[in-house]
C-alpha cells in the first residue's frame, strides 16, 4: 500500500491517473475513501491522489496532543505534494479538507495551481458553540469508534447525509468505522476546535491569486454562509450551489460533482 513519510508521521495514499496533479482532501470524520466516486473519473484526465490525512484511516495517528494543529494539517499537505513530485497540484478539499486546502492556498500559493473549497466553514458563524461540539466530537471518540459512530446521527452536519436512506446511512457507517477513534479525538480537540472562523481569513482571500471554485449542498446549512462568503471574496472566484446536497456533496450528486471539477480544470488550461 503506498505511503510517504512526512514530517514524522506516514501519510496513506491512493493515486490514479496522469496529468497535471489532483489532490483530494477528505472531511473529518472520514477519510479517502470518501473520495471513491471521484478517483476512477477524476483520473481520466488527471492524476488523482487522495490521502489519509495524519490521524486518520491508514495513515499514522500521534497520541501525543502536540503533534496535531492545524498549521501541522497544511504543512503535512504540502510536503506530501513535495514528496510526491506533484508540485503545483490543483487542491480540493471538503470540510475539513477545504479548510486545509484553502489555507494551503493562503500560506503557499506557489503549491496550488488551482483551489476547490467544498462545503468548507462549518462553525463560523459562532466560534465558541462550534469548539463546545468539537469537544462533544472527541468525548464520543474516546468512547470507541462504534460510540462515536452513533453519535453521529444525531449531528446534523452529518445525520442530513445518513438520513436519506439505509444506503447512505450504511456508507456514512463504513466511512467512519475505519478511523482510529483516538485520531478523531485528537482532531476534534486540537485541529477543529481551536481553528478561525473562515472570516477571519478575509484579507489573505482577497488577496488569493489562485483560480477557485467553491461548491456547497443546498442543504448544508453549517456551511451555506461561509461557502458565499468564500464565492463572494476570492478574487474571481466561481460558486456553485447543488440543489437537494447535504454535506457530503461529492457522495450525493457523484456524476454532478465530477463533471463540474472537470469543466473547471479543464477550462483553466483553455484560459
Amino acid at each position: 500500500m503506498p505511503e510517504i513519510k512526512v514530517n514524522g508521521v506516514k501519510l496513506h495514499y491512493d493515486e490514479a491517473g496522469s496529468g497535471p496533479p489532483l489532490v483530494l482532501i477528505h472531511a473529518f470524520p472520514v477519510g479517502r475513501r470518501m473520495w471513491e466516486p471521484q478517483m476512477v473519473a477524476l483520473a481520466a484526465r488527471r492524476r488523482v491522489i487522495a490521502y489519509d490525512a495524519r490521524g486518520f484511516g491508514l495513515s499514522d495517528a500521534p497520541r501525543e496532543a502536540e503533534r496535531y494543529s492545524g498549521a501541522i494539517a497544511v504543512e503535512d499537505a504540502r510536503a506530501l505534494l513535495e514528496g510526491l513530485g506533484a508540485l503545483p497540484a490543483a487542491v480540493c478539499g471538503l470540510s475539513m479538507g477545504g479548510n486545509i486546502a484553502v489555507n494551503l492556498a493562503l500560506a503557499h500559493p506557489r503549491a496550488v495551481s488551482a483551489l476547490v473549497a467544498c462545503d468548507t466553514g462549518a462553525g463560523s458563524e459562532d466560534a465558541a458553540a462550534f469548539a463546545v461540539r468539537c469537544g462533544e466530537y472527541a468525548a464520543a471518540a474516546e468512547r470507541g469508534i462504534d460510540a462515536f459512530v452513533e453519535a453521529a446521527f444525531g449531528w446534523a452536519v452529518f445525520a442530513d447525509y445518513g438520513a436519506q436512506g439505509p444506503a447512505q446511512a450504511a456508507r456514512l457507517r463504513e466511512l467512519v468505522r475505519a478511523q482510529p477513534p483516538h485520531g478523531v479525538a485528537m482532531i476534534a480537540r486540537h485541529v477543529l476546535a481551536p481553528r478561525k472562523p473562515i472570516y477571519a481569513l478575509e484579507p489573505g482571500l482577497r488577496a488569493l491569486r489562485v483560480p477557485t471554485l467553491v461548491i456547497y449542498g443546498e442543504r448544508d446549512e453549517a456551511c451555506v454562509q461561509s461557502s458565499e462568503f468564500l464565492g463572494r471574496v476570492i478574487p474571481g472566484a466561481q460558486l456553485w450551489k447543488v440543489p437537494g446536497a447535504t454535506h457530503f456533496v461529492n457522495l450525493d450528486e457523484p456524476a454532478a460533482f465530477n463533471k463540474r471539477i472537470l469543466e473547471f480544470l479543464n477550462g483553466l488550461g483553455r484560459s
